[in-house]
């Protein structure tokens, strides 16, 4: 099923539509949260449920539907670090936290951030391939240099370069993008 009709499922029959969502992309958030998480599993597998739940709370809010598959990628990334953030900070868990706490620096904050999120994010897509892939799967998925470098037949030293270049590329496209 495709991510179009995967959202028009959803909105019509949530519990049908987790259930297929679930079936779908499992695999691919429990990945992604289990690279970002590799010492606790139990971690790793709280976080894919907490994505799906993230999608479900937040599925009219989503704009593009037929990028349902990215949305999902984004959730799972961000919700495993900040578990490994709490892990390795010391800190107590999002949801010891009350949910009043929130005030307007927060909301200006959160949508800075976004549009900050935003503005990378578009600079990232104007890379070409397979510099782009390299680098969404080294710095969003969190995949080693080892295996980027078998994944794409180069060596880590190959792999290294093109990732400090597409950085170099990202700065000058957000420092002229601010101008």
């Amino acid at each position: 099923m495709d991510d179009a009709a995967l959202v028009q499922l959803l909105r019509r029959d949530a519990e049908a539509g987790m259930r297929a969502c679930i079936r779908q992309y499992y695999t691919l958030v429990h990945s992604i949260c289990s690279a970002i998480l590799r010492r606790t599993p139990e971690d790793a597998e709280e976080c894919v449920n907490d994505s799906f739940l993230q999608l479900w709370r937040t599925l009219d809010r989503l704009e593009a539907p037929d990028r349902l598959r990215a949305y999902l990628c984004t959730v799972a990334r961000n919700q495993a670090l900040s578990r490994y953030r709490a892990l390795t900070a010391g800190i107590p868990r999002a949801e010891a936290l009350p949910e009043d706490l929130t005030d307007d620096t927060d909301v200006i904050l959160a949508l800075e951030k976004r549009a900050d999120a935003e503005a990378l994010q578009r600079a990232v897509m104007t890379l070409k391939e397979p510099d782009r892939e390299i680098f969404v799967r080294k710095y969003y998925y969190m995949e080693s240099m080892r295996s980027l470098a078998k994944r794409f037949s180069l060596t880590e030293k190959q792999i290294d370069n093109i990732l400090y270049r597409s950085k170099q590329r990202l700065r000058k496209q957000l420092e002229e993008d601010a101008i």
